[in-house]
């Protein structure tokens, strides 16, 4: 049986925490009821027994946003605030809301289309074939990002769904930082022409930047869209970002599978930091599709994470894409981000010819169909030597 902190004891807490110490936005993660506990901290009248021996609604705190799939909650705390709700419930799994996208930089030429469709080198420069007429199913992506400039010429013939914006708060997720724009750019570029409806969903400001809460909450607009879909609707979710390095989210780790359950792809970034992939999330988590990159010639991105929680190598060094500043500006760009674009357009690839494959069963193909053996560079132990491959 749980143990609670006594009536005293909290309201001792809570008068210090009134007292001391600023607050600072969490992420909270929930294994229980996240209606129920957020209920409980607001004082509702009929709070549940169990919390109400707690007193929590002594700490009068607000949850800012409830995600129930993800099963968590946003709020403002300060340190003696978390230590008495630790003590209180000590289930509850408190995460500092930050994230950053993964960062990229380079000039050169763009070479990843032609890559893609070889085992071997030199570059052909023959390109994927796009067109596919007449046949083929639409797949749905979703660009959780900084946004997507949808004006820009390299869209003319793209599609794009319901999206929002969780940095403005409206439905309008323009970019204005280019990071998103690039990415959604580069999956048009790799997908049949015109299978493909981009959903974009910013999560990060024009800097980069984001919260775990607003990650949280564009998944679940991505369960949200879905559930108004035909159920057999197949849709990737493209995830070019990282919670930073050792912070492990149980509330991330779950919204991921219950994507992966509900038939959707979740494609995420291994990082740049030139470390153990492991420790960045959700790459981690095991049902993402978790890549890294390699330039033209094979070697691995010198900022690449790597290890044993990365799926495949793909195209990331020096990639031309749309960018944000004009409808007609571009840009070259390096890093994992860029690779997790040209993966997500390889899986709309696979899932606009056969739309009714589990995801799972999509990674697994994508992974068994990798040229093995021809990444070059310095790997950490049990790194999968698997570039992407697709036809």
């Amino acid at each position: 049986m749980r143990r609670f902190l006594t009536t005293v004891v909290l309201t001792a807490c809570v008068s210090r925490a009134n007292a001391f110490s600023p607050r600072k936005s969490y992420v909270v993660s929930h294994e229980g009821d996240v209606d129920e506990m957020c209920d409980a901290l607001e004082g509702n009248p009929q709070p549940s027994k169990i919390l109400s021996k707690c007193h929590l609604w002594k700490l009068r705190i607000k949850c800012k946003n409830r995600m129930s799939l993800a099963k968590a909650f946003s709020l403002h705390l300060n340190s003696f605030e978390v230590d008495a709700l630790r003590s209180c419930v000590p289930t509850l799994e408190f995460i500092e809301d930050g994230f950053d996208a993964v960062s990229r930089s380079g000039v050169s030429r763009s070479w990843g289309v032609d890559r893609m469709n070889q085992r071997m080198l030199p570059l052909d420069s023959v390109v994927l074939e796009r067109d596919h007429e007449g046949f083929g199913s639409i797949v749905h992506v979703f660009i959780l990002d900084t946004g997507v400039r949808r004006t820009h010429v390299e869209f003319r013939d793209q599609l794009f769904g319901a999206g929002s914006d969780f940095v403005d708060e409206d439905d309008i997720p323009d970019d204005c930082d280019g990071h998103g724009t690039h990415v959604a750019s580069t999956v048009a570029q790799v997908a049949f022409a015109r299978k493909t409806i981009l959903h974009p969903i910013r999560v990060l400001d024009c800097y980069g930047n984001g919260d775990l809460t607003s990650l949280l909450r564009g998944l679940e607009l991505v369960v949200e869209i879905m559930s108004k879909l035909e159920a057999t609707a197949p849709a990737v979710v493209s995830l070019a970002l990282g919670v930073k390095a050792g912070v492990w989210s149980g509330a991330l780790e779950r919204i991921v599978r219950e994507l992966t359950d509900r038939g959707v792809l979740v494609v995420t970034a291994s990082g740049n930091q030139n470390t153990d992939a492991c420790t960045i999330s959700p790459g981690n988590v095991e049902d993402s599709l978790t890549v890294s990159a390699v330039d033209e010639r094979d070697a691995r991105y010198g900022s690449g994470n790597t290890g044993p929680c990365v799926d495949l190598f793909a195209p990331g060094v020096n990639i031309l894409g749309a960018e944000h500043e004009s409808d007609t500006a571009y840009a070259f760009q390096s890093g994992t981000s860029m690779a997790v674009s040209h993966a997500v357009g390889a899986a709309t690839r696979i899932l606009s010819l056969a739309p009714d494959m589990p995801p799972r069963t999509t990674k697994r193909h994508l992974i068994a169909t990798a040229t093995r053996d021809v990444v070059r560079g310095s790997l950490l132990p049990n790194t999968p030597n698997a570039l992407l491959y697709i036809k």
